[in-house]
């Protein structure tokens, strides 16, 4: 369980990090020891100082399973701006 853990935390952030500094994201995450509270990972964009956008919220009752929600939801997002960014230079671009 511990190993299954720590690779999924690597794999958060080996995720996340590349997007935090292409995006400007800042995450907030808040996971409690008492079984009644669920854990959560919140992650925003950012433009300066100022809070935008929720790009992900994943709220469950294990921590394991809040850093594999967010991980999905990352790669969704980041297809998203993906496919944001080629069609923009397809309308900038037509003959490229």
């Amino acid at each position: 369980m511990e190993d299954e853990y720590k690779e999924i935390v690597r794999k958060f952030y080996e995720i996340y990090r590349p997007l935090q500094k292409k995006y400007n994201l800042r995450y907030h995450m808040h996971f409690s020891i008492y079984e009644s509270e669920d854990d959560l990972i919140e992650i925003w964009e950012y433009s300066g100082e100022t809070r935008g956008k929720c790009i992900v919220r994943a709220k469950e009752t294990e921590e394991i399973d809040c850093y594999k929600r967010a991980i999905d939801e990352l790669k969704n997002y980041k297809q998203e701006r993906e496919e944001e960014e080629f069609v923009r230079h397809v309308r900038h671009c037509p003959e490229c």
